[in-house]
């Protein structure tokens, strides 16, 4: 083979798929999604621009008018876009937020630094997430038994109460503060210093212009409080009751809902469509819901893939389609019927 035809190889588009899901979808299939997998796209700056941008004209009206209620909403709205950021580091992490592969990471070094948060061992622990998915050092794993997430309750309000709620008025704000204030223990100290300078010469920039406060109040406080209880939501859609599935058929779950619910936690595609992300990492989020429909009329099995509509309810429109939550319930009860001993 020519040295021209190698780099030709090398350079050919692919989805991604592992051994398992290439042998559970045939290369017919795997062809077509690797067929999704353009190179050269230029959307990711757009993207993070818009997400930027949105943000911003986000705290410029609750600066603006300062009542109250309207800076909850603005703070609120404020941390379901930094969720969306963050979705755009995980473009970054599977190389497909811009062509470049040096673009992707400075992209998503820059893109953390703002977050709060380490590029590194985020993007580490996430490839661990995809290769040992559900097994014992699976970081996703080891979040749902720490947040009471991987047991059965008794119904949905009770999950409701002791998972998201108690989690959130503690846990996952006190984990904010400390990933934004501290130190992940595989990060290095030139990187965590940098971070930290990053953050002091932003806030003293933003004090010596009057808007000090509003910095702590528009973007630090809703990375601290709001985002991680987005994105704690949008985990436990992933694959809460599921993880310990061994068929890479139902160990993760996807979801639609109305265009509210998709705006506000459909991120860019990559939750609501996450059973194709699992197999296909490579496929650019705007490609998700084009390959899920290529799947959904050319895959056998792709009516045992868990796929629910709404979130916290059921839509009107599918009243025998469980929400996400009702799912995340009757699996784990399922689970645990499942395991108990036959008398």
């Amino acid at each position: 083979m020519t040295i021209a035809a190698r780099e030709s190889t090398r350079r050919r588009p692919s989805a991604g798929a592992s051994g398992p899901v290439r042998r559970a979808f045939g290369a017919d299939l795997i062809a077509r999604m690797d067929a999704l997998c353009v190179r050269g796209r230029v959307e990711g700056f757009l993207d993070l621009s818009r997400d930027y941008l949105a943000a911003a004209a986000t705290a410029a009206v609750g600066i603006a008018v300062g009542q109250p209620i309207l800076t909850v909403a603005c703070m609120l709205y404020i941390g379901i876009r930094q969720r969306h950021l963050s979705n755009l580091t995980h473009e970054a992490i599977h190389t497909k937020l811009t062509r470049s592969r040096r673009a992707n990471t400075i992209l998503g070094h820059l893109n953390c630094v703002a977050l709060g948060e380490p590029f590194t061992p985020y993007r580490r622990s996430h490839r661990i997430h995809h290769a040992k998915l559900g097994s014992p050092e699976d970081p996703m794993l080891h979040s749902y038994i720490s947040r009471r997430a991987h047991a059965p309750w008794p119904d949905k309000r009770a999950f409701v109460i002791h998972v998201i709620i108690a989690n959130a008025v503690w846990k996952l704000p006190a984990y904010g503060f400390l990933t934004l204030a501290g130190k992940a223990g595989d990060e290095s100290w030139k990187a965590a210093t940098t971070r930290w300078a990053v953050w002091a010469a932003t806030a003293v920039a933003a004090a010596s212009l009057g808007h000090g406060f509003d910095f702590v109040l528009y973007w630090a406080l809703p990375l601290i409080v709001v985002r991680p209880i987005v994105t704690w939501l949008t985990d436990l859609g992933n694959h809460a009751g599921l993880i310990h599935n061994t068929d890479v058929i139902h160990q993760t779950r996807g979801w639609t809902s109305h265009a509210v619910t998709r705006h506000l936690m459909g991120g860019h595609n990559d939750d609501m469509f996450h059973p194709v992300h699992h197999w296909f990492p490579g496929i650019g989020w705007r490609e998700l819901p084009e390959a899920a429909a290529i799947l959904r009329e050319h895959y056998p099995r792709w009516d045992e893939v868990p796929w629910c509509s709404g979130y916290f309810f059921r839509r009107r429109c599918t009243p025998d389609v469980p929400s996400v939550l009702d799912d995340i319930v009757a699996t784990l009860h399922f689970q645990l019927t499942e395991h108990q001993p036959h008398t």
